[in-house]
C-alpha cells in the first residue's frame, strides 16, 4: 500500500525522467548530417627537405533552420597534420562554431549551435579514411596526397547540451 508521500515523490521522479517533447524534438538526431566537400590533405615526406603539409576541405550543415558552413584549412606547414589535429581544430576563426580533428585513421567533425537564448548544442561524428592506393590516396615524390571526390556524409550521433 503506498502512502500519500511516496506516491507523489513517484510521480515526482518519473515527471524528471520523461523528456519533455520540446527537448525531445531538440534532441533528434536522426537527420542531422554534416557534409564534408573538397576534402585534400598533402602529407609531406619529412625526410625531403622544404616539403610542407597541408589540409583544406569545406563542411556543411544544409538544414534550413540551422544553416552554417565553414572552410577548414591547415596552410602549409613543415609540421605532420595529425600532430597538428590531435585536438579539435576550428574550421574559420577561433571559436568557430565548426571543428575538426584528422587523425591516421579517421576524420573527427563537430558543430555547436544555439537552439534558444540558453541552451546550445554539440554533436560530432566520426568517419574512417580508408585510404587507398590509387583511389584516394597518391603516392608523389615528395608525399602522399589524400582526397575525397564525393561529398562526404558525418551523421550526427548523440548531441551534448551546454549554455
Amino acid at each position: 500500500m503506498f502512502s500519500p508521500t511516496l506516491s507523489l515523490l513517484l510521480t515526482a521522479a518519473l515527471a524528471l525522467a520523461i523528456p519533455t517533447p520540446h527537448l525531445a524534438a531538440r534532441q533528434n538526431t536522426t537527420n542531422i548530417v554534416l557534409h564534408v566537400t573538397d576534402f585534400t590533405a598533402f602529407m609531406a615526406d619529412p625526410t625531403i627537405e622544404g616539403t610542407q603539409s597541408n589540409l583544406s576541405f569545406r563542411i556543411t550543415d544544409p538544414r534550413p533552420d540551422f544553416y552554417g558552413a565553414a572552410d577548414c584549412v591547415v596552410p602549409p606547414t613543415y609540421f605532420n597534420l595529425y600532430a597538428i589535429s590531435a585536438l579539435f581544430d576550428y574550421c574559420g576563426p577561433s571559436g568557430s562554431e565548426f571543428s575538426y580533428r584528422f587523425f591516421e585513421t579517421g576524420l573527427q567533425v563537430r558543430r555547436s549551435w544555439r537552439i534558444d537564448s540558453n541552451t546550445t548544442l554539440t554533436g560530432s561524428s566520426i568517419q574512417q579514411t580508408a585510404w587507398t592506393e590509387g583511389s584516394n590516396a597518391t603516392k608523389l615524390p615528395n608525399g602522399r596526397v589524400f582526397a575525397r571526390k564525393s561529398e562526404w556524409l558525418f551523421p550526427l550521433g548523440k548531441l551534448q547540451t551546454g549554455s
